[in-house]
């Protein structure tokens, strides 16, 4: 989520689907969003009539119960009156971040009609029930039951998901010498997969989850600064490509050649990176086996033999 204001000033509202979700990681969840900002609202909709021990909760919490009786209770009835006070929030308040505490594929247009007036919204519901159309909606999804025990028991299942994501992030960001500077990386994860947690999978920072992902190699700087990053040989999509590339560097001098003319001219290396791209079957070059310009023109006798790199260009010799 990315707003241009600190993130210690921002509004938040939290609505609750109680009849969806309940309360038993609210507290967990008021501990993640206290980074994101002030909580201003709190609201939870259900029929709390009969709530018994779970009201004592709610004032503990600081929740406003917003009542709904089981008489007149619908299956939409909480959805609709939570995404009524979503919009009246939205036009009557200074809130500038909603969280949508719920799994109901339902909130999925609430969430996209917030988004376009310009408010972050954050999800939050049970992991085995949240649907996808939900979680990639929302600038940022946390799955309530991962906490203590629970967290621990599903950090196996999910690594080899995320090992995937991280790879394609990185594919998607580094630049022509294959490398990405750390916050942009996560900043990339987080909106292919709202719900990416690296404290979920067991990491007190993003540099020790990315330390410890074997598809990447991590760089630190020598003093105060961001990490980088660029994938290993075991990271590397190299099954995109194409089985048949005998002749890709023919193709590759040809389209050069085609750009640089005579000797002694020059091609930018973006430009001859995606000509080397298309022969190679990748959407990038980076996303190659040869990964940088330098790379290439080592991978190829024919290559390194007419054309020399120049800085962040391709000299014909």
């Amino acid at each position: 989520m990315t707003t241009g204001e600190p993130m210690a000033d921002r509004q938040l509202a939290v609505l609750i689907d109680f009849e969806n979700v309940g309360l038993g990681s609210i507290q967990w969840l008021f501990d993640q969003l206290s980074h994101v900002g002030r909580i201003i609202v709190k609201r939870a909709y259900g029929d709390w009539s009969t709530a018994g021990s779970r009201r004592d909760q709610l004032l503990q919490l600081g929740i406003e119960p917003i009542q709904l009786f089981h008489a007149a209770l619908s299956k939409n009835s909480s959805d609709i009156r939570l995404a009524i006070d979503a919009v009246e929030l939205l036009y009557q308040s200074p809130v500038d971040t909603f969280v949508i505490v719920s799994s109901d594929s339902d909130f999925v247009s609430l969430v996209n009609r917030l988004r376009a007036a310009g408010k972050a919204v954050i999800g939050a519901g049970r992991e085995e029930t949240a649907p996808h159309s939900l979680v990639i909606s929302c600038d940022r999804y946390y799955y309530l039951e991962k906490t203590g025990r629970q967290r621990t028991k599903i950090r196996s299942g999910i690594r080899k998901k995320r090992d995937t994501l991280l790879t394609r992030a990185v594919e998607a960001s580094i630049d022509e010498e294959g490398r990405v500077v750390g916050s942009k990386l996560h900043q990339t994860i987080q909106r292919l997969d709202p719900s990416f947690d690296f404290r979920a999978l067991g990491y007190a920072t993003f540099a020790k989850y990315l330390e410890a992902s074997p598809g990447v190699k991590v760089i630190r700087p020598r003093g105060v600064g961001d990490v980088t990053v660029e994938l290993t040989e075991q990271g590397l999509t190299v099954a995109t490509e194409p089985q048949d590339l005998a002749g890709w560097d023919t193709r590759v001098d040809a389209a050069w050649s085609k750009r640089a003319g005579i000797s002694g001219q020059s091609i930018p290396g973006p430009n001859a990176a995606a000509d080397a791209a298309k022969f190679l079957g990748v959407r990038k070059l980076s996303a190659s086996r040869y990964r940088t310009l330098q790379t290439l023109l080592d991978a190829s006798e024919l290559l390194s033999g007419r054309w020399k790199r120049d800085g962040n260009a391709v000299i014909r010799r």
